[in-house]
């Protein structure tokens, strides 16, 4: 190798490091630009919305100031008794005194010292009598404003409070209305006051900020700029499109959306597309107390250009670092580290100063002999202390002053003011340390209004123990005699039940007794045998019903078995046949297999029996009357059957569906039913295991359904054999 090679090597080591952590150094920068701009945008976001609620905080303080210098004048004026006498009744020609304009004098006088834009009287009608601009071209006497939201809520007795264009006028203004009340108490009319807030936006845009005050609908009402009137935050329903154009809130022109950007919206803030003025922030805040929301918005220009800046400094950085020297790395180290130091140590002084002096308490800081070295602004106020004001101890403002608490939290005592005044205060006294000095920091809280609040709670809650002492002997006293009306509403419920349940076999008896008698008349024996046989059946089912009279009182007798689900259906309809036959009641049977159900056959019969009794009870008077009877296997599993009774009466309300398995409950006209048949039948499902469902079309008809679990006759037989084995 050549000797002219030896420096070569010596140096070729930094001369190739040194684009190589350029390039990776670049490389770096290109990624932090790329990957901290959503989040330098969003911090800056942030950072103008802090700005922006904090100048909205002023805002809605003007905003209020004005509208609180007029909140009391309408409930003032309709307590006025020329106000009020000049609605008295008519006069002889049937007019009220519209025509004294004394009153329209007065309402002028009073507007004008007021400040307020206008203020008129009205009748129960809207018709406005009386008005401070009687005189003018544009007077609202005569005109009628009962189709505003303010008059209609005034009448009923509320405070009314609206933000409008003026129907008249045709200038915007808030308007705020009382009720007026006759010597009698009656509301006869209602006065208005409004309030014009023009000069509220004209200070706004003299402020050189962007203002908006949007209603609970996101519409623009009050802006610094008035291009922005009556357009909408958000787009607005047809119902609300509609109330405007009644209410004509904001006009006859038509209230049109802006545009919203897809990019940076956020639940903090939107961003809208304003045209000329481009993509904008907009910073929204609630006004307390009323249904509007103030914002406050700024380009989003100024944010990417606030960022550009930021990563702009990014790059100053990277670049003074690359071509700093590593010799005064450490020197610039030093150096930057010690100016940073000082400027927060300067900007920390300052920002504590602030604090402590725009602090709700009062501040004080001693040094180690507890000698006064500063108080603020709020302790000067607390003890009516001037700025020229000396005291060397603080025993002079707190008794009793306990040093030796120091530490050990907020200490009560009374604070001594200037002039003697003595009042309660908690006081906190902690050690800080300054350099090499110790001091400390005194904290004082006027607590006159907490203690004041904290006695009147005492007594409220003394007053209420009594209330509730007495409240719980009535309680006691009610539900003794509670008790006992339930006592004798269970057994009124227990005789109707037990009146229903006996009244079907009675029933079937008496036909069956009728029938034997025609038979033997026309000497048929065998057929009144056959009779006789089917009243014995009643007989013990009478029997048996006899044996259950706690249907609703007790439990009943649940005894099951493996029955089939065609014999209750057949029994029910040979009970029934002969109601059939008279009623003309067409019974269409849909029963393709048999199923076994366990289940007390008593209480199944009962079941549909009361079911095609209720089914034909409907379709009394119904031409083609007809009754379908349907058992099917519902899909499983487990599987189910279902027995379903359907008519074509004439069916039942929702409200009616809701009431159908209550006690007493009945759709039948007066004296035609007791309303149990259901409620037993339902009652008696629940017993057996089963569900008892219904729907109802009305004029279409209703169809009850009696689902059950099926049992295999093989199980049936298994289980039986068991049985006889045990």
């Amino acid at each position: 190798m050549p000797s002219g090679s030896q420096p070569l090597r010596r140096y070729s080591p930094t001369l190739r490091s040194l684009p190589f952590w350029l390039f990776v150094g670049l490389f770096l920068l290109v990624l932090v630009l790329v990957f901290t701009h959503p989040a330098l945008m969003r911090y800056e976001i942030n950072q103008a919305k802090i700005d922006s609620l904090q100048r909205l905080g002023a805002y809605k303080t003007s905003l209020l100031a004005t509208i609180d210098r007029h909140l009391y004048l309408p409930r003032v004026l309709a307590s006025d008794p020329r106000v009020v006498n000049s609605l008295g009744p008519p006069d002889g020609k049937g007019m009220r005194l519209s025509g004294d304009v004394s009153i329209s004098r007065l309402l002028d006088q009073i507007n004008r010292e007021a400040g307020s834009d206008e203020i008129f009287l009205m009748d129960p009608e809207g018709t406005t009598h009386f008005s401070s601009n009687y005189a003018t071209q544009d007077s609202f006497v005569g005109m009628n404003y009962g189709y505003r939201p303010y008059f209609r809520d005034a009448l009923e007795g509320a405070r009314g409070f609206y933000f409008a264009v003026g129907a008249t006028s045709g200038i915007p203004g808030l308007f705020l209305s009382a009720p007026v009340y006759s010597a009698g108490g009656k509301t006869q009319g209602v006065i208005a006051v409004k309030i014009d807030l023009q000069k509220l936006e004209q200070s706004w845009q003299a402020s050189g900020d962007a203002v908006w005050v949007t209603d609970r609908r996101g519409i623009i009402f009050l802006a610094s700029a008035a291009q922005w009137h009556y357009s909408t935050l958000q787009p607005l329903s047809a119902g609300v499109k509609a109330e405007l154009a009644q209410t004509r809130q904001y006009g006859s022109s038509p209230v049109t959306p802006l545009k919203r950007v897809t990019e940076w919206q956020s639940s903090d803030w939107s961003t809208f597309d304003l045209n000329a003025g481009g993509p904008q922030l907009v910073f929204g805040s609630p006004i307390p107390g009323y249904p509007w929301r103030m914002h406050h918005r700024i380009p989003l220009a100024e944010v990417k250009a606030q960022v550009q800046w930021s990563q702009s400094m990014i790059v100053l950085l990277y670049a003074g670092f690359a071509v700093g020297s590593l010799f005064y790395r450490e020197r610039r180290r030093r150096t930057h580290a010690q100016n940073a130091l000082a400027r927060l140590t300067a900007e920390r002084e300052s920002h504590q100063r602030a604090i402590i002096q725009n602090t709700d308490v009062g501040l004080l800081n001693l040094d180690d002999q507890f000698r006064p070295l500063f108080l603020n602004e709020h302790a000067r106020n607390l003890f009516r202390l001037g700025h020229d004001a000396i005291f060397r101890d603080p025993s002079e403002l707190i008794q009793p002053w306990q040093p030796e608490e120091t530490g050990n939290g907020s200490c009560r005592a009374e604070g001594v003011s200037s002039d003697g005044n003595r009042f309660p205060i908690l006081y906190t006294l902690n050690p800080i340390r300054v350099g090499e000095h110790n001091e400390f920091i005194l904290t004082i809280q006027d607590i006159t209004e907490l203690t004041t609040a904290q006695q009147a709670l005492q007594e409220a809650n003394r007053a209420l123990e009594r209330r509730v002492q007495e409240r719980t002997r009535d309680l006691e006293e009610a539900q003794a005699e509670l008790a006992q009306n339930q006592k004798l509403a269970a057994l009124g419920r227990m005789s109707a039940a037990i009146a229903h349940e006996i009244n079907q076999p009675l029933t079937a008896l008496s036909n069956f007794v009728a029938s034997s008698q025609m038979l033997l008349a026309r000497n048929k024996v065998d057929a009144v045998n056959d009779n006789f046989l089917k009243i014995e059946d009643l007989v013990a089912r009478l029997s048996k019903l006899s044996r259950q009279l706690r249907i609703f009182s007790g439990k009943r007798n649940s005894g099951s078995a493996f029955v089939s689900l065609q014999a209750p259906v057949e029994y029910a309809l040979e009970l029934l046949a002969p109601r059939f036959t008279s009623e003309q009641v067409e019974c269409r049977l849909s029963l393709p297999r048999d199923y076994e159900v366990r289940a007390n056959a008593m209480v199944l019969e009962q079941i549909v029996v009361n079911l095609l009794t209720n089914a034909m009870d409907a379709l009394v008077g119904e031409v083609d009357a007809r009754i379908d009877i349907k058992l099917e296997e519902l899909d499983g599993p487990p599987r189910k059957v279902s027995l379903s009774i359907e008519d074509n009466g004439h069916g039942m309300t929702d409200e009616q569906l809701t009431h159908v398995f209550e006690p007493f409950f009945t759709t039948k006209p007066m004296g035609k039913g007791l309303g149990l048949g259901l409620a037993i039948s339902y009652s008696l499902a629940c017993d057996i295991g089963a569900e008892l469902i219904v729907s109802s079309r009305l004029g279409k008809g209703t169809c009850f359904s009696l689902i059950l679990p099926i049992t295999s006759t093989a199980s049936a037989a298994s289980a039986e054999r068991r049985e006889g084995h045990s």
